[in-house]
């Protein structure tokens, strides 16, 4: 049998390939969702949705895990690059965080896990759209996977009086998992089996089933340079699915906001989480990354322009919006606030982009 060999580059140009095209499924999704709820008074909300819904952040999540273990066992998260990627991500998710618990109104600031992440899909394809040379892709990505686990970590924290018998459980599983699919070779199917488990375990357990996924994905076998290992088959096998189905499902589900404001609800609270995301992300990633442009090699233009790109925050953003502001007046007004967000976002990414490289052929 002829062996596959593994190349991070490689990968990496397919991933963002396949991310393109799902981003524009995505805002196809979440254009359509505005304008039938808008114009038609649309709204999806049942068991079948609900189901719909976990299969698609179960999905992303143990996608999440994935793509942080590759990058770890690539040697891309390493040495300096690590160091950049992860003040970066700690300033791109506490500025957001703190523009926004500081000007919303008290009863809406468990909002503030929905302006701490990223949307990868949507940033890798500011990243072609944009021109992004490949080392600024790769931190972008970098980046953007972090901003994810953050996020993963920050809606675990939304669960209310978690039942301590199934966290339990998601430990033993996820412990169990780690050691079996090494001594028996198992494969994708297993993976998948295991990440419904636990998925499952954690809405019993009370608690918001992202980090469950993520952990299932982070302990499968990393990349063999040689052959495709469990994971990059996992990869390979859901990826097009989630991103192309089910995340553009979701996005739609939740896009389902008509362009008026409840009754009740702070009209300002949009701008504030515009302002939070664009703003946030913006100063919090492309001024740390500024600050250490001598250390990652970029040019202040290019840390503006993974800084904007990183502001397209939409699925997560909605996967926050529903862990921590479902059926409030306030629902709507942050999922408003997102969708502008990410369309700015979108905008001043590419075109930043495009003088960066510009600039970058210049000065080369």
């Amino acid at each position: 049998m002829t062996r596959k060999a593994y190349s991070p580059v490689g990968f990496l140009e397919r991933f963002v390939a396949l991310e393109v095209r799902a981003a524009g499924l995505v805002f196809g999704a979440a254009v359509l969702g505005v304008v039938l709820a808008t114009f038609r008074d649309l709204s999806l909300h049942n068991d079948f949705t609900e189901l719909v819904s976990e299969i698609a952040i179960g999905g992303f999540f143990l996608l999440v895990g994935l793509e942080l273990r590759r990058e770890f066992a690539s040697g891309t998260l390493s040495g300096s690059t690590l160091k950049v990627a992860l003040a970066a991500t700690i300033g791109g998710m506490a500025v957001p965080a703190l523009i926004y618990v500081s000007l919303a109104p008290e009863a809406a600031r468990n909002g503030w896990v929905a302006v701490v992440a990223t949307d990868i899909a949507i940033a890798a394809a500011v990243t072609a759209l944009g021109g992004f040379r490949r080392e600024l892709r790769v931190l972008l990505l970098t980046v953007a996977v972090l901003d994810d686990l953050g996020g993963v970590l920050a809606l675990a924290t939304t669960g209310e009086s978690p039942k301590l018998l199934f966290i339990v459980a998601v430990v033993v599983v996820v412990a169990v998992f780690a050691w079996s699919i090494r001594k028996f070779n198992f494969g994708v199917l297993y993976t998948l089996a295991t990440t419904t488990l636990v998925v499952w375990l954690m809405l019993q357990a009370g608690m918001h089933p992202s980090l469950g996924a993520f952990a299932v994905g982070f302990v499968v076998p990393h990349f063999d340079p040689d052959n495709p290992s469990v994971a990059e088959r996992t990869e390979e096998a859901i990826h097009p699915y989630v991103a192309a189905v089910f995340l553009p499902v979701f996005v739609f589900l939740h896009t389902l906001i008509p362009l008026r404001i409840p009754d009740g609800a702070p009209a300002n609270l949009i701008v504030i989480t515009m302002a939070a995301i664009v703003i946030g992300k913006t100063l919090g990633i492309g001024g740390v990354l500024a600050l250490t442009r001598k250390v990652s090699k970029i040019s202040i233009f290019e840390a503006l322009a993974v800084g904007f790109a990183a502001a397209a925050a939409l699925t997560v953003a909605l996967i926050g919006v529903d862990a921590t502001l479902a059926d409030s007046i306030y629902e709507q007004v942050v999922g408003l606030g997102i969708l502008g967000a990410t369309a700015i976002a979108v905008v001043l990414g590419i075109v930043s982009g495009r003088l960066a490289k510009a600039e970058h052929r210049e000065l080369t």
